[in-house]
Order: C-alpha cells, then structure tokens, then sequence
C-alpha cells in the first residue's frame, strides 16, 4: 500500500469515528422521547397549577371586598330601615323606600355573587387538592423515565469516551502534518475533513473536479483536495480495494 492510501484511508476512518462522535453528543444533548415530553407535561402541569392558584388569589380577593361591601349595604339598609319610621309626609316616605330598594338589590346581587364565588373557589381549592395528591404517582413514573433517560446518558458518555480514544489512536498513525491539516478541516469544515468523489463530484459541495484531479485521486498517490471545499477528496472503491 502507497504512503498516500494508507493515510487517506486512516483519514476516512477517523472522519468516520468523528461523524460516530457528532452522532452521540447530539443524542446526549437531545433528550429522549419519553424524557422531553416529561418536561413539557411537567412544565404543562406547573402551569396549570399556577394559573389554578392565581385565579384563587384573585377570587379571594373579590370575596374580602365582596365582604366589605355586604357589611356596608347591611348599615346602609338598617340607616334607611331606621329613617323609614321616622318620615313625615309621603315624599320622604318614598326617597326612603326608593333607597331601602337599592340597598337591598345591591346586598342581594352582593351575596348572590359571594356565593357563586365561594362555589368556584372551593371547586378550585379541590382541584389544586388533587392534583398535589397525585404527584406522589406521577413522581414515581417520572423517577423512572429520569432513570431510563440518565442511563441512556451514560451510555452515550461512555461510547463518546470510547470513540475518542479510537480516534486518537488513528490519529496517531498519521504522519503529524496530515493530523494537523485534518484537525483544521475538521474545524473549519463544519466537522468534515474528507468527502468522496462520486460521479466525478466532490460529495460535499458538488463541485466538478477536472479529468486530470480526478485521475490523480484515483491513482491515490498524494492527498488532494477539493479546488472549492478544499476537503480531501478520495474515492471509496480505490481506499476500500485490497491490495495485491
């Protein structure tokens, strides 16, 4: 095997092993199924319990006005009640009797609306209950999709750690300076130092390579690179073929 084959080929294995590593860190930064929608029904039900206890504060604090209110229309109607006996002609008689009136329709829709208020607010108070009742179950079935989700994490981290030893040890059958020029595409290539010819295109950016390039990244006597992408380019049947 040339010098040149046996370096691309050991590029195109630790592209391989980098694209293994890409692949789990981003498991491991993307939750599982079971553990993401966890988070939205959790994050779902704290808001729901919020806006639950919010419109309870609210209520509570309609009923400590509503109370306020009925204890003045109580006064207001035992003022007018009072004066009721003490008129002199009919005109007073009926101002009093129009005020006795209001008076008694206000604390009357006062306590209706007090009432309707005590009804919401004891539904809701209910509601708040059972749902803190139930967290002790959903706790336990959350704790097991966070343990299932945690291992799998596990796993991920040790399969990471594993292809990094991996490729450190491709690596370090590369001549260094073919190690340094595939650690900067890797860079600034997006993680993807090497790209395959096919159908006489650079795989990566699609650029058409010139019949001669092409016939020297068949003959893999050298490294060549992409003259847009400038990854290094190969030719998998060629870096694949056993050797005579």
């Amino acid at each position: 095997m040339s010098t040149a084959k046996h370096e691309i080929r050991r590029m195109v294995q630790l592209q391989s092993v980098y694209d293994e590593i890409a692949r789990a860190l981003t498991k491991l930064q993307t939750p599982n199924e079971d553990f993401a929608t966890l988070q939205d029904t959790n994050r779902q039900r704290q808001q729901e319990l919020a806006a639950l206890e919010e419109t309870m504060a609210v209520q509570d604090e309609e009923l400590a006005d509503l109370g306020r209110r009925e204890e003045e229309w109580r006064l207001e109607l035992a003022h007018f009640q009072k004066q009721k006996g003490m008129v002199t002609n009919e005109r007073e008689f009926t101002a009093v009797i129009s005020e006795i009136d209001y008076a008694s329709r206000a604390l009357d829709e006062a306590s209706q609306r007090k009432k309707a208020l005590e009804e919401s607010r004891h539904e809701l108070e209910t509601e708040i209950e059972n749902r803190r009742k139930a967290r002790p179950e959903e706790e336990a079935a959350e704790r097991e999709i966070t343990e299932r989700w945690n291992a799998t994490k596990d796993e991920l981290k040790q399969q990471v750690h594993e292809l990094v030893e991996q490729a450190a040890a491709i690596e370090a059958e590369l001549a260094p300076k073919h190690s340094s020029h595939f650690r900067r595409l890797l860079k600034s290539k997006a993680g993807t130092s090497v790209a395959a010819v096919i159908d006489g295109c650079c795989s990566m950016c699609h650029f058409a390579l010139r019949p001669h390039l092409r016939q020297r990244v068949r003959r893999c006597e050298e490294i060549i690179v992409c003259e847009h992408c400038h990854r290094i380019l190969y030719i998998e049947d060629v870096i694949t073929a056993k050797e005579d």
